[in-house]
């Protein structure tokens, strides 16, 4: 009698209490979050866009019975409140959209995950939970520089790998906590779209006959971009001027910008500024939305020979340095 005392007294003890288990921990991963470089344009048009994703892994295998007290969340915030800004001024910013690519819109303190109890299997297919990113800009008028946020997800988790009966687990215990983090990218850099303007001096018989011409250059360029125009010499220069060219005839003519006299070219001191622009409509120079114009004159020189009858043609290359 006395033996079996003993005995069950040394298996009383080996299920009683000991030094309490240590929690396993899981993994964590992400991808993603660079928007890459765009053009001013692109982010004036609302289409740059990347994906993503925050994961969780614990362990190995499948987990098998859940206890009740079991739980999985992961909660979205963002630092700048999904707000990309430029890390120059601050004050710049371009709006964007974070989701999980299946019709639910991220917005910061969102609890993308809650799961308990039995249905955190459905969530944890091979032990792996993941929060999928799907991000797009939204339209913004900005200038270049880079554009910068923190997207954070917090995990919090309590799960049992094993059989889990009411609130024990006989099993491992996964447990723990961590907020991780995707930065959100994207270099904007300057862009300019050029609308030349296209120069028709008539009919004339002599040189001096053929009137002044007027017309313009238009450019829709990036918010508070600096730049230079110059236009190129033409498909015949020579002896300085420009030439309009029928077969082998030529006749000499020059580009002049506002009211200057000296031809618009492309070196140093022959370059206009985007500071000499006018505004154009819809919104005008200040905002970048309108157009910047310069406008010019061109003239034939009449101290030439009279040319051969026909049509002369020449192309000018518009040319925009920022």
């Amino acid at each position: 009698m006395a033996a079996r005392v003993a005995r069950l007294a040394v298996c009383l003890a080996a299920l009683g209490a000991g030094a309490p288990a240590v929690a396993a921990v899981c993994a964590y991963s992400e991808t993603g979050g660079s928007l890459g470089t765009a053009s001013s344009f692109a982010v004036r048009d609302g289409s740059v866009s990347t994906s993503g994703s925050f994961a969780i892994t614990c362990g190995t295998g499948l987990l098998s019975l859940l206890s009740t007290d079991s739980l999985l969340r992961a909660t979205v915030t963002s630092d700048n409140g999904f707000l990309l800004r430029n890390i120059a001024d601050t004050t710049k910013t371009i709006g964007y959209q974070a989701g999980n690519g299946s019709g639910l819109t991220y917005s910061s303190g969102l609890l993308v995950i809650n799961a308990s109890g039995a249905n955190i299997l459905t969530l944890l297919p091979n032990r792996k939970a993941t929060v999928p990113l799907q991000i797009a800009t939204l339209s913004a008028n900005v200038p270049a520089g880079t554009y910068r946020d923190t997207l954070r997800v917090a995990w919090v988790y309590n799960l049992c790998d094993g059989l889990g009966l009411i609130s024990t687990c006989l099993g491992t215990v996964y447990a723990g906590s961590a907020t991780r983090t995707v930065t959100v990218e994207l270099q904007v850099t300057n862009d300019c779209l050029i609308t030349p303007g296209a120069i028709n001096f008539g009919t004339a018989a002599l040189p001096a006959g053929f009137g002044e011409a007027a017309s313009q250059v238009a450019l829709v360029c990036t918010t508070g971009m600096s730049y230079t125009v110059g236009l190129g010499p033409g498909s015949n220069p020579s002896g300085g001027r420009r030439q309009m060219a029928n077969g082998t005839n030529r006749l000499a003519y020059d580009i002049f910008f506002g009211a200057g006299t000296t031809p618009w070219g492309t070196a140093a001191g022959s370059r206009v500024a985007s500071t000499q622009a006018t505004a154009g409509p819809a919104g005008g120079i200040a905002n970048g939305t309108g157009s910047h114009l310069f406008p010019y004159r061109a003239r034939v020189y009449p101290d030439q020979p009279a040319p051969v009858p026909g049509t002369y043609l020449d192309n000018v290359v518009v040319d925009v340095q920022f």
